[in-house]
């Protein structure tokens, strides 16, 4: 197996998980084994080889990808340990003097771990994009499916002050759903283009950030099925198109665009082309 390019420490871990902070170290010794696996699985999904490069020179990605490490090893595990309360969080049972953590706990502090290794691995994204390269591999196409994706992000659009890790996943695949029609109206090589600056492969202008956001909000109104609102910003995202339209070349030689701007024929016997009988 691959050897990791990061070193995980005690010290990383409680960082990490606060609830697993302890004066012992039995949770860190029971988690410690499954940290390769949790990070040969982040290489193979998120970082690539790009990516895994980049340890090697970046301080803030290391620091996300060992963060990120911890939660996902302690989480495929957290339900195996005799998990104990202690004055500051969780320990591990070492004595019959402590009392067992209830399942309420249990569940609480793992759906907060869910939600912390969402927010950690959408950081680790967000790194990468900056890293050259990065933005064209099959990770950042597969981790970065649509132009708004983090979690986030889409809390600060919505202006929600948290979700869970099942709504989440729930509110990601419907944004994915929601995409599809987006791409009708403003075509997939449009899409694709954007695709790009969101994925890091190239810079964008003020006009693609603006195209952006309009599509960000259309994409949240469709997934939470506000058709009145995406009726309005799907009509101001047209406009601000037409308006620009030298900015955005591929939106102006697509189908998509003959497609927005098609009027469909009258056949009045003032027309030459009238139709007899129609």
């Amino acid at each position: 197996m691959a050897k990791m390019k990061i070193q995980i420490s005690k010290d990383d871990f409680e960082q990490s998980i606060l609830a697993a902070t302890s004066s012992h170290s039995e949770v860190f010794e029971s988690v410690e084994p499954h940290f390769k696996e949790s990070y040969l699985r982040l290489c193979q999904q998120i970082l690539g080889e790009v990516g895994e490069e980049a340890l090697e020179t970046s301080d803030d990605l290391r620091e996300a990808v060992i963060k990120a490490v911890c939660l996902d090893a302690f989480l495929g595990v957290v339900r195996h340990l005799d998990l104990v309360l202690t004055p500051t969080g969780f320990g591990v049972v070492a004595n019959n003097e402590v009392t067992p953590a209830s399942a309420a706990r249990v569940e609480a502090l793992i759906e907060q771990c869910r939600i912390a290794l969402i927010v950690a691995q959408d950081t680790v994204m967000a790194l990468l994009t900056d890293v050259p390269g990065w933005g064209s591999t099959l990770q950042a196409k597969q981790g970065i499916q649509t132009v708004l994706w983090s979690i986030e992000g889409y809390c600060y659009l919505t202006r929600q002050t948290g979700m869970t890790s099942k709504d989440w996943m729930s509110k990601l695949a419907a944004m994915q759903e929601a995409d599809a029609t987006l791409r009708k109206l403003v075509s997939d090589e449009q899409m694709d283009d954007i695709m790009c600056l969101v994925r890091g492969v190239r810079e964008g202008n003020e006009f693609e950030g603006s195209v952006r956001l309009m599509l960000s909000r259309s994409l949240i109104m469709l997934a939470n099925d506000r058709l009145s609102a995406y009726s309005n910003e799907r009509a101001r995202l047209l406009r601000y198109l037409d308006a620009h339209l030298d900015k955005f070349p591929i939106y102006a030689d697509s189908s998509a665009y003959k497609a927005n701007h098609f009027k469909e024929f009258n056949n009045e016997k003032s027309k030459p082309a009238f139709v007899f009988n129609s």
